[in-house]
C-alpha cells in the first residue's frame, strides 16, 4: 500500500477538520483534529487525552508553552510525517540560516515525544554547520553575515541553563562541536570572542573543556595544505583535521582523506590519550 497517499488523506482532515473530536488551542489559534491519530503518533497527546486529566474528558487541549506558529509545526508534522525546517522560516523573514528555527523545532519535538522531529532537526542544523566549516575553516571566508544568528541561537541553547549543568543535550553537543571544530577561526573573531566574554559564560566554559580533552588551547592560523599530502583541501571537504601534534607547539593540518589513511578522529577525542597510547 501507498503509505503517502493515506497521509494525503490525513492532511485533508487536517485542512477540512472533518470527523474531528478534539481541539488544540494555542493563543489565539485552534485546530479541530482527530484523537486516533494523536494519540498513535505522540506519547504527549495520548497521556493528555487518555489518562486522568481534564483534556480527556472535555477533548479540548490548550498549549501555553510555545507559540502557535510551532504547535502548528508539531500539528502538520503529526498528520503528514514531513518537516522541512529551511521552508518554517517563511518568505517575510529575512534569517540566513536555520540555527535559529532548528533550535525551536527541536524543543518542541522534544517536549512532544516526537523523536523523529527531533531527528530532523538535529540533521538539518548539523548540515549546515558541516557547509558553514569549509569556507571559514579552509578559505577563511568571514562569518559576518550569519554570526548575529549564531550567536541568537546559542542564547537560545543556553538559556537558563546553571552554570554547574554539565548536561550535554543533542543540541548543546552540536553547537559546541561546531565551534570547537572551528575554534582556529573563533578564537580570533573579535565578535565572537567578546560574546564568549559577555553573553556565553556556559558555552565559553564547555569550550574550555572540549579544548582541555583535545590538550589544544592555541589559536594558531592554519596551514592551507594538508602536511601529509600537501594538497590543499577543496570546498568539497567533509572533514578537514587541525591538531597539535607531539612536538611542542606545532600544528599539524590534515584533508579528511588523509585523516581516514592515519586513523585520525574528529577534533572531540581525547588525542593526549591517543598519544600516550601510541607512545607506551
Amino acid at each position: 500500500m501507498d503509505a503517502n497517499r493515506f497521509l494525503s488523506s490525513d492532511e485533508k482532515l487536517l485542512e477540512t477538520g472533518l470527523f474531528s473530536d478534539v481541539v488544540v488551542k494555542c493563543g489565539s489559534k485552534e485546530w479541530k483534529l482527530h484523537k486516533a491519530i494523536l494519540c498513535t503518533r505522540s506519547v504527549w497527546f495520548e497521556k493528555a487525552l487518555t489518562g486522568q486529566f481534564q483534556e480527556a474528558s472535555t477533548g479540548v487541549v490548550t498549549i501555553q508553552d510555545f507559540e502557535p506558529e510551532a504547535v502548528e509545526w508539531v500539528i502538520r508534522y503529526i498528520y503528514t510525517g514531513v518537516c522541512d525546517i529551511a521552508t518554517l522560516k517563511g518568505p517575510e523573514k529575512t534569517t540566513k540560516t536555520n540555527f535559529v528555527t532548528s533550535f525551536e523545532v527541536h524543543s518542541i519535538a522534544d517536549f512532544f515525544a516526537l523523536t523523529p522531529l527531533a531527528k530532523i532537526a538535529l540533521d538539518t542544523l548539523t548540515a549546515e554547520f558541516d557547509s558553514k566549516l569549509p569556507a571559514i575553516q579552509l578559505q577563511h571566508e568571514t562569518c559576518e553575515e550569519w554570526l548575529p544568528e549564531l550567536c541568537d541561537a546559542i542564547r537560545l541553547v543556553y538559556e537558563d541553563i546553571p552554570i554547574s549543568d554539565r548536561t550535554m543535550t543533542p543540541m548543546r553537543q552540536a553547537f559546541v562541536s561546531f565551534v570547537h571544530t572551528a575554534r582556529f577561526y573563533f578564537l580570533q573573531e573579535d565578535r565572537f570572542t567578546k560574546f564568549l566574554d559577555e553573553e556565553a559564560p556556559l558555552l565559553a566554559l564547555d569550550l574550555f573543556r572540549a579544548m582541555r580533552t583535545t590538550g589544544d588551547f592555541i589559536a594558531h592560523q592554519l596551514d592551507p595544505y594538508c602536511s601529509f599530502c600537501k594538497n590543499k583541501p577543496s570546498r568539497a571537504e567533509k572533514g578537514y583535521y587541525t591538531h597539535l601534534a607531539p612536538e611542542p607547539l606545532k600544528v599539524t593540518a590534515c584533508c579528511s582523506n588523509c585523516a581516514v589513511k592515519k586513523d585520525f578522529p574528529g577534533g572531540m577525542q581525547d588525542w593526549f590519550g591517543k598519544d600516550a597510547r601510541a607512545l607506551g
